[in-house]
């Protein structure tokens, strides 16, 4: 795990984070959750699984239970920062074609008043 972080508060309750990519973090917890069922589904993997005493049996599922709990709110955390993010770029590209409207809108004004001076000079 790269930037691991752990604290300790007061009542003695520990917190671990990591800095990752939610992205990479989610696909990662996947891997690992698929690679935990390939043990058990593969060809003779049940029977393999079941000849281990009953402790490692539990600790495994329990594992793969975990993983598989923690993927819900993980993909809804997931889903929220697409979410923002493609609202931000979409406010970012709105501001971006107002700004180019308003560049057009300005340079056909100063467009009209050069050919109306223009026109003024001929005239005359």
């Amino acid at each position: 795990m790269t930037n691991l972080h752990i604290s300790v508060d007061p009542h003695g309750h520990a917190t671990v984070s990591q800095l990752v990519q939610i992205s990479e973090h989610c696909a990662n917890r996947a891997r690992l959750l698929m690679s935990l069922v390939n043990i058990v589904a593969a060809p003779g993997g049940f029977e393999h699984f079941c000849a281990y005493p009953e402790s490692m049996r539990r600790d495994m599922l329990d594992l793969m239970r975990s993983v598989a709990e923690e993927q819900l709110p993980l993909i809804a955390a997931l889903e929220e920062h697409a979410t923002k993010s493609g609202y931000e770029r979409g406010g970012q590209a709105a501001r971006e074609v107002l700004v180019h409207e308003e560049q057009a809108a300005n340079s056909a004004l100063h467009y009209d008043a050069e050919n109306q001076a223009a026109q003024l000079m001929i005239h005359h």
